[in-house]
């Protein structure tokens, strides 16, 4: 079974001598019985020879192999590539589907134990149950805060049980400092807000003192330092114009550019659409609620409307999912992350070649809103498109807006320049 995907002797030869080497023809039934792509399950044999040769390294035994190892694993890639991109390493796909098969057929020592009950993890669970019940944060805002938390925690009690006279205000500062230095400078301050609410979070429950916020470093950010990364609107047409004519990709292609370019939609709000957000007799579409807990309800241009009716006839996979963007490839699944959306922009962006520093899916929400501005639409109308719970948000599109900023400019003193 594995033949059929890995042609070459020894490559064939570097599977069979891995750790996992006789259940990796399970590995592959469980990925054809779900109707992954063949290369999708050459990149899942190829991921389990490295993580082998990873577990190899370190002497760990299959018998001691479990979800913390694979994450341990993770943070290993993670550290050697930290400018990659997603959760979670390429090299490290599929490892969790591959653990599940050991399980089911007995090849790993009974149910495993993974600290679910160490207070490490029980700290983390009340903590997650806090963010999403006490303060309502989105379910990716507590993703991520409980990512760095997780972090922290790993560096401070390596062997699972707290003890917190060692979270010191040196323990803060050096955590976040290593943090930020990973991130872009626009993200620096992503774990200074995840480790302020964790230190709320235990503030509240008593066992820090409150005092630990202080020590928690600002990072200097400018309000309105930078401006928005906006390409003009004849820009934004030759990226639509990109999508490829005539296949049912390019139908899927610019059905999600449109939702970004004419309405403005977010990354994450595109994978997060169903098929009853879609009402066509009304000609709207409503976009659920995340970022800012408000769901809100927009036009159906004709322009979008006949492109999603399109590629739901002749380019949606058939698929119980109500999702209205699924995986391209089998198996037929709802996207699991805004990156996938992002990727499809800067891949649009390069085809149209136009060149935009950091680009993504922000690109073309960005020139939205500055076209919207720029020909005079109120920053209440701006707000209410794009979702913004505050018009402060907004604000930022002002300094696109050259025709109006040059009638009250002052003028330059000794005379014009």
């Amino acid at each position: 079974m594995v033949e059929k995907y890995v042609t070459q002797p020894s490559a064939r030869a570097r599977l069979q001598q891995s750790v996992f080497g006789p259940y990796l023809p399970l590995l592959v039934q469980s990925l054809e019985q779900a109707e992954y792509a063949a290369e999708t399950i050459r990149l899942h044999l190829r991921a389990a020879v490295r993580f082998s040769k990873w577990l190899q390294r370190r002497k760990i035994t299959l018998s001691d192999v479990n979800e913390a190892t694979v994450e341990g694993y993770v943070q290993h890639e993670q550290r050697k590539t930290p400018s990659s991109s997603g959760p979670r390493p390429y090299k490290a796909i599929g490892l969790r589907r591959l653990l599940r098969v050991l399980r089911q057929h007995s090849a790993l020592s009974a149910p495993i134990d993974t600290g679910a009950h160490s207070s490490v993890e029980e700290w983390l669970r009340t903590f997650a149950d806090y963010l999403e019940h006490v303060t309502g944060c989105a379910s990716t805002t507590r993703i991520n805060y409980l990512r760095n938390a997780r972090r922290l925690f790993q560096e401070l009690f390596a062997d699972g049980e707290v003890e917190w006279e060692k979270l010191t205000v040196l323990v803060l500062t050096q955590f976040v400092r290593h943090e930020a230095a990973k991130l872009q400078p626009s993200a620096c301050g992503q774990p200074v807000t995840a480790t302020r609410a964790l230190i709320r979070y235990l503030a509240f429950r008593g066992v820090v003192s409150e005092g630990l916020l202080g020590a928690v470093p600002a990072v200097l950010t400018k309000r309105h330092a930078t401006i928005p990364r906006a390409i003009p609107a004849a820009d934004v047409e030759r990226v639509i114009a990109s999508c490829v004519e005539g296949a049912r990709y390019g139908l899927r292609e610019k059905a999600i550019v449109l939702l970004l370019a004419r309405l403005g939609l977010r990354a994450g709000e595109v994978i997060r659409l169903r098929l009853d957000d879609i009402d066509w007799g009304r000609g709207c579409i409503r976009v659920p609620a995340g970022k800012t807990h408000r769901e809100r309800s927009l036009p159906l241009s004709q322009e979008v409307g006949d492109v999603l009716a399109a590629y739901l006839q002749h380019a949606r996979p058939t698929s119980v999912h109500r999702e209205l963007f699924l995986r391209w490839r089998p198996p037929f699944s709802p996207l699991q992350s805004s990156t996938s959306i992002s990727t499809l922009t800067r891949k649009l962006l390069r085809r149209a070649d136009i060149r935009v520093h950091r680009a993504g899916a922000h690109t073309l929400r960005h020139s939205l809103a500055t076209g919207l501005v720029c020909n005079g639409v109120s920053f209440k109308v701006v707000a209410d498109v794009l979702g913004h719970h505050a018009l402060a948000t907004t604000e930022i599109y002002a300094k696109l807006d050259l025709g109006s900023l040059s009638q009250v400019a002052l003028p330059w003193p000794g005379g014009a320049q």
